[in-house]
């Protein structure tokens, strides 16, 4: 299979081939104006088109409501000038793939859910959901981490609050491995959507603002 999957909900953009080449980006907010030239980049130097992709993987969330915005557009665009399935990966599920949590029963996956609040999930040694993604306090997260008797997956980010937690390596492995074993899970790019979890900070203030309740 030929693949690109691309990732800009998490603290960093990347784009990565099934060829195994790689492009990172390690600010996040650069997706806009890193993404499509970093794809040119790579489909370039491996002599490719596009068209020549079996499918196209995004990560659809959660994360940055910007970044998961802008992939998911990009996505569905090339997706759907190029005639291509999408594959729509869950940004936690992507962290249970990192190779070094191979072997173990129970993955625990914790990111930075912004406002003092972090996004968790556990997934079993097959990477399938045992509990889904939720918004929850930070430290409601790292203690239940800490207290986690399996693998626990952070990004970069989340490893500031557990440094003893597993980190993808720089060399985008874990997003790749991912996208390879969920392929089947393709859908049209009308289906490609995105993920939030959570609504908006904007989104609460306005609530907040106009009296209405709270849609945390």
């Amino acid at each position: 299979m030929r693949f690109l999957a691309i990732d800009t909900a998490g603290p960093s953009v990347q784009a990565v081939l099934s060829t195994g080449a790689y492009f990172h980006d390690g600010n996040g907010k650069n997706a806009s104006a890193a993404l499509m030239p970093a794809i040119d980049g790579l489909l370039h130097k491996a002599d490719m088109r596009l068209r020549d992709l079996d499918f196209l993987a995004c990560v659809v969330g959660p994360g940055s409501f910007t970044g998961i915005r802008i992939g998911v557009s990009a996505a569905r665009a090339v997706c759907y000038a190029c005639g291509l399935p999408a594959l729509p990966l869950h940004y936690l599920q992507t962290l249970a793939y990192n190779e070094r949590a191979d072997g173990s029963a129970r993955i625990l996956c914790v990111t930075d859910g912004s406002n003092g609040t972090a996004y968790s999930a556990e997934y079993d040694g097959n990477r399938r959901e045992v509990s889904p993604c939720r918004c929850v306090d930070k430290d409601q997260a790292v203690a239940a981490a800490k207290a986690f008797d399996g693998a626990v997956c952070v990004d970069e980010k989340a490893a500031v609050w557990l440094p003893q937690a597993i980190v993808p390596a720089a060399d985008g492995k874990t997003l790749l491995r991912a996208a390879a074993a969920l392929y089947e899970n393709t859908v049209s790019w009308q289906e490609l959507v995105p993920v939030y979890v959570r609504v908006s900070q904007a989104e609460q203030d306005l609530a907040k603002k106009e009296g209405r309740i709270d849609l945390s």
